[in-house]
């Protein structure tokens, strides 16, 4: 039973009250109290309605834990635009969760548009502190905290032993704070750290971590990653220091960097074990560059390339790219350009070049560029065991979280679509040989 369900059998008979007892996922929000989404989420223009709107939330919630007995949580989530206003309200329901031994905490101070309190508000002060001392009876696998602050930490955080992921999403922690915290998460699977603008050197140390994701931290200047469990790494931003100080088995990086000029290729290291690899351009990539790094991606089976701007000639380091990855089987690319005249470059590709276990091609938000044209003539022509290729107008960007977003549809991007599926059905279709399949959508 949901809280929404249980809140409905209330309002029928007093006698079903003891059904809030029963409920394993508390997740308190607005679906679940009935309350209306404001149509124009404008702060400034709806403030007083907010304020009205938390107060009756925070009644709600109350309510509803003053039912509950507290066991066999399983989930427990809170989700509303609230502030350290509601401070007191607000560790009681955190110290409610962590007494009850909740397996899954979620704690979401935004609405569904990702607005918060009102920014004269003080974050929440999420407290640490109900959750040391606990020894053996803490079941704590999850925590996601978004739109809150972590300062203060315990002496013997055990609460957070068992602790398998934990997410900050706009969380106001500083360095000291976050080295304390991840040092008590001795079974800690998976991190992520998104829009966390008060870290500056991230340091991790921890010999279960599988997973890591660090996106969009404003002010962040270095990463230092010693875990020798770790699988799969993702970082999106500006260009930092990435130090892979022990991480022998990761086999999944993910590069995207968002500003002119920067190069996701120095961000890579010495990664033995890498086979999947993604990187965002926000710029051309040259040749040179690709070469001073040849040497790293022997082992490399997949690579994904963003190319936010027009590569033009420069589409050739992709060439180059896979002539220092001799094993990539799937080539992905993902290209954000609009529409250009088809005009010839007379590109001079390597003739010491065949990608001999390139089996698929991928092209995301095709809009007949001409030298992705031209690499895929050359590529048809270097590839003797490509089975495969596909060619999508449609495009979608990387979001975080393992997640990719499409791009929303307009009648601008239609017209796009139109004229790049032309071009591939007149231009490209007519080259493809037999025994590779082609999909254009």
């Amino acid at each position: 039973m949901t809280i929404r369900e249980a809140a409905l059998t209330d309002c029928l008979s007093t006698r079903w009250r003891h059904l809030w007892k029963k409920v394993k996922n508390v997740i308190l929000d607005k679906h679940n109290f009935g309350m209306q989404t404001i149509a124009n989420p404008n702060i400034h223009e709806n403030s007083d309605l907010l304020n009205s709107e938390a107060t009756e939330f925070v009644h709600k919630v109350n309510r509803v834990l003053h039912h509950h007995s507290g066991n066999g949580i399983e989930k427990f989530e809170v989700k509303f635009p609230l502030s350290s206003t509601h401070a007191s309200d607000l560790d009681r329901w955190i110290a409610f969760a962590a007494a009850s031994s909740a397996e899954k905490i979620f704690i979401s101070l935004h609405d569904k548009h990702d607005i918060g309190a009102p920014q004269q508000s003080e974050p929440y002060k999420f407290p640490l502190k109900e959750f040391a001392d606990m020894r053996d009876y803490c079941r704590l696998r999850v925590l996601f905290l978004s739109m809150c602050s972590l300062e203060t930490v315990p002496t013997n955080l055990s609460g957070f032993s068992h602790l398998e992921s934990l997410s900050l999403n706009c969380v106001s922690i500083v360095d000291e704070v976050f080295l304390n915290i991840a040092s008590s998460c001795h079974a800690l699977h998976e991190l992520w750290l998104k829009k966390c603008n008060q870290l500056i050197h991230v340091r991790i140390s921890n010999s279960q971590l599988v997973a890591m994701e660090v996106n969009g931290c404003k002010s962040l200047i270095s990463i230092n990653v010693h875990a020798k469990k770790l699988e799969e790494f993702s970082y999106m931003g500006h260009k930092v220091d990435i130090e892979y100080e022990c991480a022998p088995v990761l086999s999944e990086l993910n590069v995207h960097f968002v500003k002119r000029n920067e190069c996701p290729l120095d961000c890579i290291g010495t990664l033995p074990a890498l086979q999947t690899l993604t990187m965002q351009f926000p710029s051309r990539l040259q040749e040179s560059h690709v070469l001073h790094h040849n040497g790293r991606f022997t082992g490399l089976k997949e690579m994904v390339l963003c190319l936010m701007k027009s590569w033009g000639k420069s589409i050739i380091s992709v060439v180059y790219l896979l002539k220092a990855a001799p094993l990539v089987e799937t080539l992905t690319l993902e290209v954000y350009d609009n529409i250009r005249p088809l005009r010839p470059l007379n590109i001079i590709w390597p003739e010491d070049f065949t990608a001999e276990a390139l089996h698929t091609i991928w092209i995301g938000g095709f809009s007949g560029e001409p030298e992705l044209v031209d690499l895929l003539f050359f590529l048809l022509g270097r590839s003797p065991v490509l089975k495969t290729l596909l060619v999508y107008t449609q495009r979608r960007r990387y979001q975080g979280y393992n997640r990719w977003q499409r791009y929303r549809w307009t009648p601008e991007d239609m017209k796009r679509r139109y004229y790049a599926r032309g071009v591939a059905f007149t231009l490209l279709a007519p080259k493809v040989p037999p025994t590779v399949k082609l999909t254009i959508s």
